[in-house]
């Protein structure tokens, strides 16, 4: 069978390997499997790339490629962090590099400024993707002083409102996450802007075959592709 030229045999193994080591380390308390979005997000980076998570995102923060520098984006003020993101994409840009800054978060976390920087970063065609994580658990509402809750309907309503790209995709399947991550941090890189990566996950621990591993397992049977 003709290797996929997309999602290449060695880049499936690749893939699962780093979703292995994910699935050992993650300590966070969720009880969500995030090793699939984590590994098809980490995997179309590099050196140079910026990756923010929040300040108790140990996994994150231990795989997120370093820059030059071996500076750290998690060590940022909290309350500031999705705007400050955004500014590194401008710095990015205006450098003319290929790189890209990415903020990883959860639905209905209290981000400061999410909205008013992702309106920036679509205005300037910043090279910037925003991926938030939603186990359906959070249900805030409304607007507080940091600005409009960060939850499906608040994006969707802006994204409409701004035409910014938004792709609500499956969390735990990674060749799903992984053709999304593909198709934006390449368009972003390009200079087409920014976009959002909205990731359902299961609120409840998965059954064993209902396990990210196991679905990607699956899916590289089928190509007949061995670990």
């Amino acid at each position: 069978m003709a290797d996929n030229p997309l999602l290449p045999k060695d880049r499936l193994r690749e893939l699962h390997a780093l979703m292995r080591r994910i699935r050992a380390t993650d300590r966070r308390k969720s009880k969500s499997s995030r090793e699939a979005l984590l590994a098809t997000a980490l995997i179309h980076l590099s050196i140079g790339d910026l990756v923010s998570g929040r300040a108790d995102d140990a996994t994150l923060r231990a795989l997120a490629p370093k820059s030059k520098a071996g500076e750290d984006a998690h060590d940022v003020p909290q309350s500031l962090r999705i705007p400050l993101c955004a500014g590194a994409a401008r710095g990015m840009q205006t450098a003319g590099t290929d790189r890209i800054a990415i903020a990883f978060t959860e639905a209905g976390a209290p981000e400061t400024g999410w909205a008013d920087a992702l309106r920036w970063a679509h205005r300037d065609h910043l090279p910037f993707l925003f991926i938030v994580a939603d186990n359906g658990t959070r249900t805030g509402k409304g607007t507080s002083r940091n600005g409009p809750a960060l939850l499906w309907p608040e994006l969707t309503k802006l994204a409409h409102g701004i035409h910014l790209p938004h792709f609500p995709v499956d969390g735990e399947d990674a060749v799903a996450v992984y053709r999304v991550m593909q198709e934006t941090s390449a368009r972003a890189r390009a200079g087409g802007g920014p976009s959002v990566i909205w990731a359902m996950l299961s609120a409840e621990p998965l059954g064993p075959r209902q396990q990210p591993l196991k679905r990607l397992d699956a899916y590289m049977a089928t190509r007949g592709i061995r670990l």
